[in-house]
């Protein structure tokens, strides 16, 4: 076949048509791709979006839901300026999940006694523990928090050595864990 427009000629072989169908694929599928960005960027105010890892000397953490923050907003606290800083010195005096020895991405600083309840400890370095929030593992959540995070448990030292190495399923399917639960604080002072 042979098209003319102003004053271009074409020949349409096969292989030609195949290389024009390859280069608008390819063209509708970055077109795809940066929509999705700038509609990601309107939903979250414009600001792009980073890789969600923060690098705290050689040690990475990820950038994660903050529930301990949310939990003390609803108790009308907020988070100290230094909080950032505290949970990184932290991590270097105790830089391993103390209910698995995980080291590395995933682990998080938790309040023993919830900062929500006791703002005065928030950046007490003896109030807090280091522990893990991974797939098959959520020490944090489980250990921490007995698996409901407004809630807290008294005894998260105890209970880390307890289950240590325990992946989440054993952890849950353990009867002395499921009474622990059954009678777990909420959220307020008791």
């Amino acid at each position: 076949m042979v098209f003319l427009a102003n004053f271009i000629t074409l020949q349409l072989t096969p292989q030609t048509v195949a290389i024009i169908i390859a280069i608008l694929l390819v063209l509708f599928l970055l077109a795809g791709i940066i929509g999705r960005r700038q509609r990601r960027r309107r939903r979250s105010g414009g600001a792009p979006r980073h890789s969600g890892r923060a690098r705290n000397g050689g040690r990475s953490l990820a950038k994660r839901r903050d529930h301990g923050q949310e939990t003390a907003r609803k108790h009308g606290h907020e988070r100290s300026p230094e909080w950032s800083r505290v949970a990184h010195e932290h991590l270097a005096h105790e830089p391993a999940c103390v209910a698995c020895g995980h080291r590395g991405q995933g682990l998080q600083v938790h309040h023993i006694k919830p900062f929500h309840l006791h703002p005065n400890l928030e950046l007490d370095p003896r109030n807090l523990i280091t522990l893990c929030e991974l797939p098959g593992r959520d020490h944090h959540l489980l250990i921490g928090h007995l698996d409901e995070w407004e809630s807290y448990n008294v005894n998260v030292r105890d209970d880390a050595k307890r289950y240590y190495g325990k992946s989440a399923d054993q952890i849950r399917a353990n009867a002395t864990w499921q009474k622990e639960v059954a009678k777990r604080p909420a959220g307020v002072a008791r």
